[in-house]
């Protein structure tokens, strides 16, 4: 499953990457993490340890970062093997963030949550989105 979100946020490319960049401020503005630990890093590339909101399993992200343009992370869940991409395009008005995410069912999770996960995923990180720009927004 493979799907893409987009949204403007009223502020430079430079102040909207460093926000992103900026892993344990993340519950501020994200409902699925309640905190984000930065558990090693080497060069441009950092490993997170994430604690998800209503419980369940902590998880570790490896993420790679492109600054002021992109960064992009790999992650696995016991039922999905995910890949993701966020880049930042400056624009008239702001920055264009754009999330890219392509998700792997493992197992017989494809055939159960792949038709009906595709719009629910969307409208997700559309919300997650939404609430980071308001987040980056808020900051003087």
């Amino acid at each position: 499953m493979r799907f893409e979100a987009s949204v403007l946020v009223k502020a430079s490319r430079d102040k909207v990457y460093s926000a992103y960049a900026d892993f344990e401020a993340m519950p501020r503005w994200s409902r699925r993490a309640v905190k984000v630990t930065s558990v090693a890093t080497e060069g441009n590339t950092a490993r997170l340890e994430t604690a998800p909101s209503g419980g369940g399993r902590r998880h570790v992200t490896e993420m790679k970062l492109f600054p002021p343009d992109k960064a992009e992370s790999e992650s696995a869940t016991r039922f999905t093997k995910n890949h993701s991409a966020v880049t930042f395009e400056t624009v008239p008005g702001g920055t264009r963030v754009t999330a890219s995410l392509e998700v792997d069912f493992k197992g017989r999770w494809g055939w159960v949550m792949k038709p009906m996960g595709k719009a629910e995923a969307e409208a997700s990180a559309l919300a997650e989105l939404i609430a980071f720009a308001k987040y980056v927004e808020s900051i003087p």
